[in-house]
């Protein structure tokens, strides 16, 4: 009987001949590296070189600081106020001032807003736009007489606006701008 089969044979010389170059390589690869060193290179910076030529002063001077501020301020300028000038002019602006201002009032509930609150309203718009118009309280009679229309029922007296041009004195309702003539004065 024979030890090793030639197939067996082969296999065991290939491994060996295997673990023969595995050994040498090693020691090679450990050989080598310890021969070889890292090659470095010198680099050498640029060298400046400085000479001071002239010398500069700095001098701080303290002087106070005036500070000028702006406050923007409002102030009412006083208007001079004066009567429409004739029946026109006073139609133009109460037409200018119905289609430029729509007055609302927000009250609380059980407040009521009526023929007072418009006349004063009135007056105001009219100040600020500088006519003299002032506030009135008429009769039923009166309201009648002059607007040819009642007043609602249970209203005995109501408040409407006046106006003077010239001599001539008119009355505007301020609920409707409605002008009628009342009374020409001399």
């Amino acid at each position: 009987m024979k030890w090793f089969s030639p197939k067996m044979y082969t296999v065991l010389t290939t491994l060996f001949v295997v673990a023969v170059l595995n050994i040498f390589f090693s020691i090679g690869v450990s050989v080598g590296q310890a021969t070889i060193k890292p090659q470095t290179i010198t680099v050498t910076e640029p060298v400046v070189k400085c000479q001071l030529i002239e010398t500069h002063a700095v001098q701080y001077v303290e002087k106070p600081v005036t500070v000028v501020r702006f406050i923007e301020r409002t102030q009412k300028v006083p208007v001079e106020l004066r009567n429409f000038s004739d029946i026109g002019e006073l139609k133009q602006w109460l037409v200018a001032v119905d289609m430029n201002t729509i007055t609302t009032y927000f009250q609380p509930p059980g407040v009521t807003i009526d023929c007072d609150d418009y006349a004063l309203d009135m007056q105001h718009k009219a100040l600020t736009d500088g006519y003299i118009l002032s506030f009135e309280i008429i009769s039923r009679s009166e309201y009648k007489a002059v607007f040819k229309s009642q007043l609602p029922s249970g209203q005995s007296l109501h408040a409407i606006n006046l106006a003077m041009i010239g001599n001539s004195a008119y009355y505007i309702e301020p609920q409707t701008g409605e002008v009628a003539f009342t009374v020409h004065l001399d």
